[in-house]
This record gives C-alpha cells, structure tokens and sequence, in this order.
C-alpha cells in the first residue's frame, strides 16, 4: 500500500463521517422531510408532532428500495400493533395483571417473529411490539381518551413515513438496484484485490485479516440491499436467487484466498527452486490480472472482457500446473505438491470471481423472468429455540419493568418502560448487543442535552415556522450525515431523531425544565438498565454455530470424502449457512474470527476432499495410491463424523485424524514416481489436496476442536 493510501486511510479513520454530495444531498432532503413532517402534524394539531420528525429519521434510508421497504413494514407494524394494543386496554383496562400480562405477551411474540425473520420484515414485527406496548400502557393512564392517543401517535407515525418515504423516492432518488449493481462492482475490485494480497507473501497476517474483515463487512451489506430491490419498480428488480448465489461465490472467493494466503506463507523454499521457477511466471500474470481489475473502475462495463482476462490468467495457471507435474519423480515430493496446490488454489480463485461475474450477469442485468428453483432454507431447532428465548426475555423485561413502576408508582415509570422497549430492539439476534447499544444510549443523551441547550437559548429568540424550520434542518444536519454513514447509522438517527423529538416542538411552545429532565432521566435509565439485564440474560448464537460446526464436521465433509454428492453442492450449502451465521459475528473477537476462518477452511477442505474421491477412482492412478486413498478416505470419514460425540476426547480424535493425514502424506512422499508417467502426476495431485487437508489441522485447530465455543 503506498505512502498516500497509508495517509489517507489514516484520515479517513480519524473521521470516519461520509461527507460526500451524496450524503450531504442526504442529510439536508431528510431534513426538509422532517421539517415538512412536523410543519403537518402541527397544521392537523397532532397531540405529540414531534413523534413525526422522530419517525422521519428512524425511516432514514440513502435508497429508494431501502426506505419503501422500511416504510411498508413500518406502517403494517404500526397500524397492527395500535389495534393490538386498544383491543388488549379493551379487554383489560381494570385489570392491570392480565393487562401488562397480555402487553407483554404480544410484545415477546413479536420479538419472536422478529428474530426469526430477516432485515425490515424483523423490523416490522417488533415495531408492532413496541406500537402495542406503547398504545396499551398509555392509553391505561387515560382510557378514556386511549383511541385519541393511538389515532394521534398511528397518525404522527404515518405522516413522518409519507414524508420520509416521498423525499427519498421523489427528490433525486437513489434506486436500490443501482446501488446494488454499483456495489457488486466495488466488491468484484476489492475481491480482486484481496487475492492480489493473498497472492503476495510479504503481506503481513494482521494486515490480511483486516482486509477480511472489511470484505466481511461489505458482504453483510451487499446482502442487506439485496432484500431491498423487490420494492422497487419491476424494471429494477434483481432475481433474488442468483443474487444469493452471489453472496455465495463472494463466500467461496474468501474461502480460497485465506487458504492460498497461508500455503503460500508457509511455502517451503529449501529444495523448491526447480518448482519456484516454473511457478512464478503464472502466479505473477494471475498478480497482474488481478490488480488490472481492482484498478479498472468500469470492469462491469464489459463483463466479458473481463472473463475472457480471468480465463487466460487460469489457463497460464493451468499450464504452470502441467509443467510442475510433468516434474513428478525428478524433484523433491513436498514443495513440488505444495506448488501444486498453491497453482490449483489460485486456478480456483479466480474461478470464484469468473461465477461472481456470472450471477451478475444473470441476475442484476436480467429483466425476464428465470426459471432458476428457489433453495429451501430451514432453519436448525438451535436457530428456532434462540428466538424463543430472545422472546421470552422480552417478556420478562417488560413485566419486570412493570412490575417496578406498578410498586413504585413511579411518575415517569411509563418513560423507563418505554427505554426498556427500545433498547430490546438492538438485542435481537446480536450476540453483544451492548456493542450497538451503548453508542445508541451516549449519542441519545447527547441528542437531550442539545435539545435541551437548544430550547433555553435558541428557541425562545425564534419567531415564526420559517425561521424554526431553518433553524431545525441545520441542527438536524450533523445527525442526518451521521444516518447516511452505514457504520454510523444508529448514532446518526438517535442523535437527529431525538434532537428533533425532544426540542420543545409541541403544538404550544412550554418549556418545563423539570418535566423535560426526569421524563428523559427516566428514559435513559430505562435504557441503561435494559443494558445491564441484557448482559445478565444473554442469548446469542452459540447453539446454533454448534449446529453448524456438527452439520459440516459431522456430516457434510463426511459426504464429501466419500463422494455421496458432488463437492461443489456441499461447499455451496456450507457457505449458505455460513451467509446466515455472518451478521452475527464480530470479528474484532478472537473467537469468532476463528469461527469465520475454520468455516472458510471447512468450505475449501469439501472441495479438495470430493477432489480426492474423484481422484481415486482414475484409472491412471497407481494401484496403490488408489488403495491408499480409499483406506485415507473412509478411516477420516469415520473420524470426523465421531468428532461432535466425542466430547473431552475430540482432542484426542482430532490428533488421531491428524495423523491420517500425515502418514497418507509420508506414504506418497516415500513412493519411488516415475517421470513422465500419468500416475505420477495424479500421485502428486493426491498429496496437493492432503498437504491442505493437513494445513486445516494447523491454521483452524480452534474451530476443529471447537474450542472457540467456551471462549
């Protein structure tokens, strides 16, 4: 990386806010928008106008798809959860226990469908909690005027999405498709890139885990906009089937780089320089290709261009692995099998980009209709059972709060509750929700104490909507860059948001310093205390990568060693599951950094297990190669399936399957090779594909034994 790169990312994690035209045109139309939200719920005197900028800025969304989806979702939400609540006060507004019973019953079923489902449709489902939870529980301090203040806050709600939804699809609208296609490029040069890297032996491992990390990063955002193109028009749909197939050939591209960036640091050089010189000029053109893509801002403007670099730099690889089996028996085994593999990985990377190349050009690029089947995906009972909890939990947060206000009779009990609700929001499916929650709850206070500075200096010197509007839109400003910064999404629209909400922007403008401060103080330590329960309750995804890790130790790389099915189909399904594990994970923790690189691993050793199958049976193999392998085989098929039962002894299973692979290794590095012959080169195949298998027991030793789990 040069002294200008260096510098320049150095500047840009200083501060990190995006202030491009685009963002800032972002921030200033969702700004106008809340304006023209607020100026509505005045002109129809809303009891609470301010929940209008408020809905505004929780609908922020930089895309046309993005804010359609949210909205739909969010009015469903809204208006069910509003019904919810008035016929749960309706049933039960004298009875206080089956009252907050019932409230908190539908607000953990919500959360229930909410963790198990995906993007805004989660989304929509704990609104309706929260909807129900606010409506019931007010409305019980007044039931006499409870469908005033449901229509009242369903309304507010209402006109923020209107208006929030029409500044992001009528002002300069920026199409999710677009934005997708747009998106898919930049990965295609970064994935360009981070193979270039791998490529490179002097890079630094801390160096390549981060840029895995931020290719991570950008997957888990790629697949989040994908859910957004099917609520746009139809002429910017994008078939949703090979748009997952996308996500998974990104998956495979991650999974053979790290396993070639390794092989190729631990490359033996010592009695390698015969195969070093027949390696390097393929493995510097394949470099060159590389970089030429990730240089070449406008690659997806000639898609085929493209493939046709990708499959010359894989037929120069080709020939470089010819050349160094035609070598079989005149140099030594170990570095002419590691040469081997280090070439057919590389083949393999760039076959990975050349399938990236193809589901884009099925699917973004395609307006008819494909007839492609559309995968199963079933969720584990881990998966099943975690969602239970999350919603159990959110139960017993709320009646616990309830429960306190009820003993209390806390006057702004019902201010706490409402913190509580919102902070279980950043609690489903987040293994750490603390990690988003806690910069949530800083940038709120910090949100109150502007507002409240705000409303003591400013406000009282202001005359007129003109003059507040302007005022507004350039408070506002700071929070809505924040919003369109995807790392600093939430901060951005706490910090608008409740600036916004909590400004004195009532109908009537009364300041009332002590209401304003415990009716807040009570909200933060709602909060604050949601925090603290969430950390003594935890529900993370600890059962569900334990079923992972059984399904692909146990099961699927079983499959692949004896050839049951074809080891494409089981590397696909392993990096499918792997997509649904991937927002889960935090990859500044130890372990599940090991979980992400065992699983990569895992993926990459289906692929040179089914290798092996197929190789056995070639009639050019040597007899008692052939032989050798169908023993290896079935002995490490059998060994790997015991691994999940074997509790306090995996260890000791694992260290016998080790010693498979090596001795299988020692016996082909022992076997006399003739030059020139067919069998030669299959033998030297066979121990290209072991010496990975063996790596795996080195490099992803954590995620074998699973010992990450107890971390």
């Amino acid at each position: 990386m040069s002294a200008a790169n260096v510098s320049r990312s150095r500047l840009l994690s200083s501060f990190p806010v995006d202030l491009g035209w685009r963002n800032v045109s972002f921030a200033l139309r969702i700004g106008i928008a809340g304006v023209a939200a607020l100026a509505i719920a005045y002109q129809l005197e809303m009891q609470d106008p301010q929940w209008a900028i408020l809905t505004v800025y929780l609908l922020a969304q930089p895309t046309a798809g993005g804010a359609l989806a949210k909205s739909a979702y969010r009015v469903v939400g809204t208006v069910g959860g509003a019904f919810a609540g008035l016929l749960i006060l309706k049933l039960y507004a004298e009875a206080a226990v089956p009252l907050v019973g019932c409230v908190a019953l539908w607000f953990g079923g919500c959360f229930y469908a909410g963790a198990r489902l995906r993007n805004y449709a989660s989304y929509g489902f704990m609104l309706s909690g929260y909807t129900a939870l606010l409506v019931a529980l007010e409305g019980a301090t007044d039931p006499m005027n409870a469908w005033s203040i449901a229509a009242d806050r369903t309304g507010e709600i209402i006109i923020g999405i209107a208006c929030a939804t029409a500044a992001t699809v009528l002002v300069m609208p920026r199409y999710a498709g677009v934005v997708l296609r747009e998106q898919m490029a930049r990965l295609v040069s970064e994935l360009a890139h981070y193979g270039a890297t791998a490529l490179r032996p002097g890079t630094s491992l801390a160096a390549f885990a981060a840029l895995r990390r931020q290719m991570v990063e950008a997957i888990v955002s790629f697949d989040a906009l994908r859910s957004y193109t099917v609520f746009e028009a139809p002429e910017m749909r994008a078939d949703d089937v090979l748009l997952r197939r996308a996500v998974r050939e990104f998956l495979r591209v991650l999974a053979v780089a790290r396993g070639l960036y390794m092989r190729i640091g631990d490359f033996r050089v010592e009695g390698a320089g015969p195969v070093l010189a027949q390696m390097q000029p393929a493995m510097e053109a394949t470099a060159a290709t590389l970089d030429r893509i990730a240089a070449n801002p406008n690659a997806f403007a000639d898609l085929h261009a493209v493939r046709r670099e990708l499959l010359a730099a894989r037929a120069g690889l080709g020939a470089g692995a010819q050349r160094l089996e035609a070598m079989a028996g005149t140099v030594p085994f170990e570095p002419l099998a590691d040469g081997l593999l280090i070439l057919r990985r590389s083949g393999d990377l760039l076959h990975g980009l050349s399938m990236v190349m193809v589901s884009e050009a099925a699917s973004v690029r395609a307006r008819r209709p494909t007839s492609v089947r559309r995968p199963q995906h079933t969720l584990p009972a881990s998966a099943r059972v975690e969602a239970v909890l999350i919603g159990l939990r959110a139960v017993l947060a709320i009646v616990l709060a309830s429960l306190f206000w009820a003993a209390t009779e806390w006057t702004y009990g019902f201010n706490a509750l409402t913190g509580v609700g919102l902070m279980l929001f950043f609690s489903v499916n987040q293994d750490r929700p603390g990690k988003l929650g806690l910069p949530v709850m800083i940038w709120t206070v910090l949100a109150l104490v502007i507002s409240y500075a705000a409303m003591v200096l400013v406000l009282p010197r202001i005359e007129g909507f003109e003059a507040l509007a302007l005022f507004l839109v350039l408070l506002l400003l700071p929070g809505g860059l924040m919003a369109g910064t995807p790392q600093l999404m939430w901060p951005g629209v706490m910090l608008a948001g409740f600036i916004g909400a909590q400004l004195g922007t009532g109908n009537v403008f009364r300041p009332d310093d002590i209401a304003f401060f415990n009716s807040n103080l009570a909200f933060v330590l709602g909060m604050a205390t949601c925090l603290g329960f969430l950390a003594l309750v935890p529900v993370t995804s600890t059962a569900t990568r334990t079923a992972f890790w059984r399904k692909v130790i146990g099961r699927l790389l079983p499959e692949a060693a004896r050839g049951v099915r074809h080891e494409r189909r089981i590397l696909g399904q392993v990096l499918d599951m792997l997509a649904e594990l991937l927002p889960r994970l935090s990859l500044d923790r130890t372990p599940d950094e090991d979980f992400l690189r065992g699983a990569l691993g895992a993926a990459s050793t289906a692929l040179e297990l089914g290798r092996l199958n197929r190789l056995r049976r070639d009639p050019d193999l040597p007899p008692e190669v052939a032989a050798l392998l169908t023993t290896f085989l079935a002995r490490f098929a059998g060994m790997l399936e015991s691994l999940p039962q074997a509790g306090e002894a995996r260890a000791g299973r694992l260290a016998e399957a080790e010693a498979e692979v090596r001795s299988a290794r020692a016996v082909l590095a022992g076997l006399a090779l003739r030059p020139g012959e067919p069998g030669a080169a299959l033998t030297v195949r066979a121990g290209a594909s072991l010496r990975f298998i063996s790596d795996r027991f080195d490099i992803d030793r954590a995620f074998l034994t699973r010992s990450l789990a107890e971390e």
